[in-house]
């Protein structure tokens, strides 16, 4: 059985290489074809580096407050699902990020599932947080784009 403090700090590298495969393949370029949101390189950076910080914020809380480091994985699930895998399958065309995504995220989401062995009431804070995470940036560009139209 793994360890889950491997497993968070094993989430977050993964996350440096997801952003890594993204930035290199241009996923910004793809993500404002495929959902219609205005998002630059550099909300790209910022977003992915906050992110990144975040991670490594719920590693190192495990201890005291695993919930941050199950919505650190939620959020990778979150990401791989709807941003990689669904864009893929609807439109047919590799989305940058998917390698990690695929063989990353969703193995070490899933021995996180395992390892934690929770009850399925207590994954809700877990699911609260990473959707929290994912939406949270995305509501700012959304909403921050009909600011500058105006």
């Amino acid at each position: 059985m793994w360890r889950m403090d491997v497993l968070v700090w094993l989430a977050v590298a993964a996350y440096a290489l997801h952003i890594m495969e993204e930035r290199i393949l241009n996923w910004p370029e793809s993500v404002r074809k495929a959902i219609k949101v205005p998002f630059e390189h550099d909300n790209y950076r910022i977003i992915t580096r906050v992110f990144f910080i975040l991670g490594v914020i719920a590693a190192i809380l495990l201890g005291t407050a695993p919930m941050f480091a199950l919505g650190f994985g939620v959020f990778l699930l979150i990401n791989a699902v709807v941003f990689h895998l669904w864009p893929m399958i609807s439109t047919q065309k590799f989305s940058p990020g998917s390698w990690t995504a695929i063989f990353l995220f969703l193995p070490i989401v899933y021995m996180e599932y395992v390892a934690a062995n929770l009850q399925p009431a207590a994954w809700l804070w877990p699911v609260v947080i990473g959707v929290a995470i994912t939406a949270f940036p995305l509501l700012l560009l959304k909403y921050g784009a009909k600011g500058r139209r105006r």
